[in-house]
C-alpha cells in the first residue's frame, strides 16, 4: 500500500448493520435498513457532497471571494433493476457571502471536471446536475 491508499475494515454487527473502521481509527456504522446509520448508498451521496464541498471551499478561498458558508443538498435517482446504481444526481449549492455567481459556478465546475476524486471514481454515465444560490453573509 502506498501512502495515498486507504484501508477500511468492515465488520458485520447483525442484520444489515456493519461497523466500518478506517486505518486511522475512525469508526462509523453502515445500515442497509437506515436505522442505526447511513445506508451504503446514503454514504455514497454524502461522500460526493463532502468531496465537492471541500473542493468548492478551497477554490473560493483561493479566489479570495467573500465566501462565508456553504450548504449542499443532494438527491439521487437509482436504476429500477439491479444493480440499482445512481443514474442521476441533482446537487444544490447554497453559497453564503459576497461571491460572484461566475466564480461560484467556476468552483463547482472545477470540482466536477478536475478535482473531485469521489465523482471521478463513479460510473462515467452518471448524470450530475447542479444549481447554485448565493446568500447574503450573516
Amino acid at each position: 500500500m502506498t501512502k495515498s491508499d486507504r484501508r477500511i475494515e468492515l465488520e458485520w454487527i447483525s442484520g444489515q448493520r456493519f461497523k466500518a473502521k478506517s486505518d486511522n481509527g475512525l469508526e462509523t456504522t453502515l445500515d442497509g435498513n437506515r436505522k442505526d446509520g447511513f445506508s451504503p448508498m446514503d454514504s455514497l451521496l454524502s461522500s460526493l457532497c463532502a468531496c465537492m464541498g471541500i473542493d468548492v471551499v478551497m477554490i473560493l478561498e483561493k479566489m479570495r471571494t467573500g465566501f462565508t458558508g456553504l450548504r449542499i443538498s443532494i438527491e439521487g435517482e437509482r436504476a429500477e433493476e439491479p444493480p440499482r446504481y445512481f443514474q442521476r444526481v441533482r446537487m444544490h449549492f447554497e453559497i453564503q457571502g459576497d461571491v460572484p455567481r461566475d466564480k461560484a459556478q467556476r468552483a463547482v465546475d472545477l470540482s466536477l471536471e478536475k478535482y473531485c476524486s469521489v465523482f471521478h471514481s463513479l460510473r462515467k454515465d452518471l448524470d450530475v446536475q447542479t444549481t447554485i444560490d448565493i446568500l447574503e453573509a450573516t
